[in-house]
């Protein structure tokens, strides 16, 4: 009897590691399915969650997260396979930030970094006046989400922490966006004046009373004054409200020819290919995707083989044999296109065209029949820029 009963003991212990195996496979196969669904693309979502056995029978929940629905499928799907854990999953925005969970871009033209360090790579940018959601600080810098979903880092002197009212009155104030391509902020409303700072299409600053002499007054989001040019500006609500208009789009496009080509770049002073795109349609009024393997997915999709159909403003985007993106154009008419690389230029489509490329074309996506679709929305319809009604 003694004897058997140590058999079972034995054969019990002997089970218990695999038992643990079988447990930790299940965590860790819930976590997966959860990000695939739910966070697939680290660029727009963090997801970080790992799993880790405790006394072989009780899962550690670890990492962070920012969104609290995600969180919470991910624990609905783990009651259901009947896992013990404890949750110790970080949300952000970071507690620590308290109510100061928003900002805005206070210069001209802000990096934006993949870890938080000058040396790290600069992944994006951020023009003077976008508002950002701040989700975590790190020394001197905070992990920041732009508008258009973007994750990255940027450095604290180049933005102004806002709490929710001060949000709120952003919102609600009166603002006016820069129009010209580029151009100055004046201490003085003279053309002659001593400059503030430096200012590119698409940047927002609040207005600071009433235009005059052809200047209106306007105020930084860190304090700073200084008065606009009237005919290089309008008032953000009123120019929010227009429909697309293709005109701006290309000649904010043709106004970029030959600005050098910059890796991270989203204003006309320098952009990469898909950061190129995507300051043209902003200035229209329209948010696209951060880079050229996610604006891909937006629009009406069109096959290569129809590009004689194209029309003004789709984009065009090319990549490898194995079919990645890893380009994006304009289309412009007649075969050609404009685009960013090493300098921003015009080629064809045309294979009988002297300025043509020989590169792997893969996809078309025409924009503006899909206003308002995922990955292509306007500023009057962000809650960022607007409170909605």
């Amino acid at each position: 009897m003694h004897k058997h009963a140590l058999k079972i003991i034995f054969c019990f212990l002997s089970i218990i590691p695999f038992m643990a195996v079988a447990q930790s496979n299940i965590v860790d196969s819930i976590i997966k399915q959860t990000k695939e669904q739910y966070a697939p693309d680290s660029r727009t979502a963090i997801f970080t969650i790992s799993g880790e056995l405790l006394n072989d029978s009780i899962c550690v929940l670890k990492g962070s997260c920012d969104s609290k629905q995600v969180v919470e499928a991910l624990l609905q799907s783990l009651d259901n396979a009947q896992v013990t854990y404890i949750n110790g999953i970080k949300m952000l925005p970071d507690k620590q930030l308290g109510n100061q969970t928003r900002a805005i871009v206070t210069v001209c033209c802000a990096h934006l970094r993949g870890t938080p360090g000058h040396p790290s790579e600069m992944v994006s940018q951020a023009i003077l006046g976008t508002p950002l959601r701040l989700l975590e600080k790190q020394g001197n810098w905070y992990r920041v989400q732009t508008p258009d979903n973007y994750i990255s880092w940027i450095i604290a002197n180049s933005i102004t922490v806002q709490d929710g009212q001060e949000w709120n009155d952003w919102k609600n104030s009166t603002r006016y966006i820069y129009t010209g391509h580029q151009g100055y902020v004046y201490q003085t409303a003279e053309r002659d004046a001593e400059i503030v700072s430096d200012i590119v299409a698409g940047s927002i600053l609040q207005a600071d009373g009433k235009a005059k002499k052809g200047f209106v007054p306007v105020s930084f989001p860190d304090g700073r004054k200084g008065f606009l040019r009237s005919d290089e500006c309008q008032e953000l609500s009123e120019w929010a409200s227009q429909p697309l208009n293709m005109d701006i789009i290309i000649d904010t496009a043709k106004k970029m020819m030959g600005s050098t080509y910059l890796w991270g770049g989203t204003s006309v002073k320098s952009a990469d290919c898909s950061g190129f795109v995507k300051t043209a349609y902003f200035c229209s009024g329209i948010i696209l995707t951060r880079d050229a393997s996610q604006q891909a997915f937006t629009g009406e999709i069109i096959p290569t083989e129809r590009w004689k159909e194209c029309q003004t403003g789709d984009l065009l985007f090319f990549g490898n044999a194995n079919g990645k993106v890893d380009h994006v154009a304009l289309y412009l008419n007649n075969g050609q296109y404009i685009h960013s690389s090493g300098q921003v230029k015009v080629n064809s489509l045309d294979p009988e065209a002297d300025d043509y490329l020989p590169n792997i074309f893969l996809s078309i996506s025409r924009i503006k029949n899909k206003i308002g679709t995922p990955g292509i929305t306007p500023v009057k319809d962000h809650p960022w820029y607007f409170n909605q009604k």
